[in-house]
């Protein structure tokens, strides 16, 4: 899949930068086409007349210029016509022509209605001037316009070629710059469904085991089954929890959270992590761990309470669950400036530092196996990031030996004007 992407992810930009590309050296030949033949005919009424034309006809507009401006030679020939239609002279400038040609030139120009126009079979730019004195026809070699058009087309097609492979090489480097977020997601999520249909097949396999087991013993009362009563709840238990830190997940990128909660509200955010550890206190306690805590009273905050009670939960279960044996964990609660910052710090075995940027990801696991046999999926931290990010909040995580691991949530507090409501 991720392949595929970065194909069509290279070709629609190919597409579009050949698009512009063409549509870019298609002006900028057409207009080059276009000075080509302006400075042709400039010469033809140079070698004509000697000076521009105070007006020049209709299809053709050209600036007038000090005689130093004008053009590179053209090869050119004039034919003077006298007032009977004749030939009187014939004026050459590089370009050497017959009289019997120069007769046909002048018959095929005359044929022409307009007063400028090609001979496209002798490769000639002609101009009509007609004044007192007679007629003059000038004419011009075409080969001039061509050539230059010819070196213009090739540079366009070479120049066009270059930028094409070089917006390739580019197209193809952005294109595994850009889909880097996506392919490590796409490879941590199917990370995440290995883990979680290994997850789920062990409690579908002990609920089904489970009801075999009852099946087969319908002559025993409720009480003889409690056993395996207990076991089918617990493992249905856990499979509920996985569901919903998924459907979550699911909600929070769509936004619908929000969108399905009230607006929020002031609450006491110093009531809310107290309770959250007065909770915690029998966890610890049979995790043989000792809970300290050091929480500020009085501390408003704008938000969700369930969500926030979700994340002093998340960050105080990971530490309760990793702090060891006889280890210790401990939360503060204090202002700092314009926000409320929480700490849950506990002992046991640090986290590496370069896992440390990864905790916060969906599916990751530091140490898969502990983590598996404490029920954890690599959900946790990444709810409770997403949890802090709607609440316009940071979270952050530093772990050492010497401290132990911190987590520190920082709260936006809110305008004054909301603590005369609480």
């Amino acid at each position: 899949m991720i392949k595929k992407l970065r194909r069509r992810f290279v070709l629609v930009n190919m597409i579009f930068v050949i698009t512009i590309l063409s549509a870019v050296l298609g002006i900028f030949y057409y207009a080059n086409y276009k000075r080509i033949e302006r400075q042709t005919v400039m010469a033809l009424y140079q070698a004509a007349d000697r000076n521009l034309p105070d007006r020049l006809p209709d299809k053709v507009e050209i600036t007038r210029r000090p005689q130093r401006n004008l053009p590179p030679l053209v090869p050119v020939f004039v034919v003077k016509l006298n007032n009977l239609n004749s030939i009187e002279n014939i004026r050459e400038n590089n370009l050497t022509v017959t009289r019997e040609l120069a007769s046909t030139l002048v018959e095929l120009a005359k044929a022409n209605d307009s007063s400028q126009g090609e001979l496209k079979d002798y490769s000639l730019r002609y101009l009509k001037i007609t004044s007192i004195e007679g007629t003059k026809i000038a004419f011009a070699d075409q080969r001039y316009e061509r050539n230059n058009l010819k070196t213009l087309l090739i540079n366009c097609l070479l120049v066009f070629l270059a930028a094409v492979f070089l917006f390739l090489i580019l197209s193809i480097f952005l294109s595994r710059l850009a889909l880097r977020p996506v392919e490590t997601a796409w490879r941590m999520q199917n990370q995440f469904i290995a883990d979680a249909s290994h997850e789920l097949k062990t409690p579908l396999t002990v609920i089904l085991a489970n009801l075999q087991i009852l099946s087969l013993h319908k002559e025993c009362t409720i009480m003889d089954q409690q056993k395996w009563l207990n076991n089918t709840k617990e493992e249905a238990e856990r499979m509920k929890k996985l569901v919903e830190e998924l459907l979550f997940l699911a909600r929070s990128d769509t936004g619908a959270v929000q969108a399905s909660q009230m607006a929020m509200a002031p609450l006491d955010f110093s009531d809310i992590v107290l309770n959250g550890v007065l909770l915690f206190e029998s966890v610890a306690f049979e995790n043989k761990v000792n809970l300290e805590n050091k929480i500020d009273p009085g501390i408003i905050l704008e938000g969700f309470e369930v969500q926030l009670k979700q994340v002093i939960t998340i960050l105080l279960d990971n530490a309760c669950k990793y702090a060891g044996k006889h280890g210790s964990v401990s939360v503060s609660l204090k202002k700092s400036s314009h926000y409320a910052v929480l700490t849950v710090q506990n002992t046991g075995d640090p986290i590496p530092e370069k896992e440390q940027n990864h905790v916060f990801e969906r599916f990751y696991r530091t140490d898969e196996s502990r983590a598996r046999k404490e029920g954890g999926y690599g959900l946790g931290l990444s709810i409770a990031k997403t949890i802090v990010d709607h609440h316009k909040g940071k979270i952050s995580l530093t772990s050492s030996l010497e401290t132990g691991t911190i987590f520190t949530v920082s709260l936006p507090l809110p305008p004054r004007q909301y603590l005369n409501k609480i």
